[in-house]
């Protein structure tokens, strides 16, 4: 963690916050993780971790919102896919953000940790699942919706790599193609997050001042990400996702 006497000067901290914001947008964008960055900074900055993972999630919606409409005009997102699997999520979040609010995520770091890594490694071992767009995308169906009702839960708990459950339902369970897999995870965080926002908002979690700083960042990282999604195709998606499921499962052990 950043010593506390930098972040705590007036032009410092709003400067690193919304530098970390750009960062964590375009890694969000790309694969995901980019709030183990953002959560020790807003602890830096002097905010409760409750109050620090509820207010991080102002700057996912700016994030997503930047992302998905980039992704939207470049003809990458499923809006089908994403609106079938919007109630699930959007039920499990409402869920998991109630929660957060009365819960420690203490329990749940280790073992997700834990899982994170074994996937990395499984990435690295069977990269063809995420290079070779799959001849007949499925439909989904009852597992489906269950997976996407337990990913929503923890995001609207933590946040924090949220993503990489998402893509791997996306590919490996219904068989997209990694681009419009990641295109449509970005729209579905933005969609639960909007209802987990409304739910610490009601609790008196966010930090509004810091909260927009990071949305300044965030909202152009993540249409930084797109761009470079779009331009740069599944090469650099898939090595952003190995990377950053590694450095997530470290920190969440750590």
């Amino acid at each position: 963690m950043l010593p506390p006497w930098p972040l705590s000067d007036p032009i410092v901290g709003p400067a690193a916050l919304v530098l970390a914001g750009v960062l964590a947008g375009v890694l969000n964008t790309l694969a995901g993780g980019g709030s183990f960055i953002i959560l020790p900074l807003l602890i830096g900055l002097g905010l409760p971790p409750g109050v620090a993972n509820a207010t991080s999630r102002i700057g996912v919606l700016a994030h997503g919102s930047a992302a998905a409409l980039t992704f939207a005009r470049n003809r990458s997102l499923q809006t089908g896919l994403v609106a079938r699997l919007a109630a699930p999520m959007c039920l499990g979040a409402l869920l998991g953000a109630w929660l957060a609010t009365r819960l420690s995520d203490d329990l749940f770091r280790p073992v997700i940790g834990a899982v994170l890594l074994v996937w990395a490694i499984a990435l690295v071992v069977r990269p063809g699942r995420f290079l070779t767009p799959p001849p007949a995308p499925v439909p989904p169906g009852p597992l489906a919706f269950a997976l996407a009702l337990a990913i929503g839960v923890y995001g609207g708990f933590l946040q924090a790599g949220v993503g990489f459950p998402l893509i791997a339902l996306f590919v490996s369970h219904l068989g997209h193609d990694l681009l419009r897999a990641n295109a449509a995870k970005v729209a579905l965080v933005f969609v639960y997050t909007l209802l987990a926002v409304a739910v610490f908002a009601a609790a008196g979690q966010i930090d509004w001042t810091l909260a927009l700083e990071l949305a300044a960042g965030m909202m152009f990282g993540g249409w930084l990400g797109a761009r470079l999604q779009i331009r740069a195709g599944t090469p650099l998606v898939r090595w952003a996702i190995v990377v950053m499921v590694a450095v997530s499962g470290v920190a969440l052990l750590l």
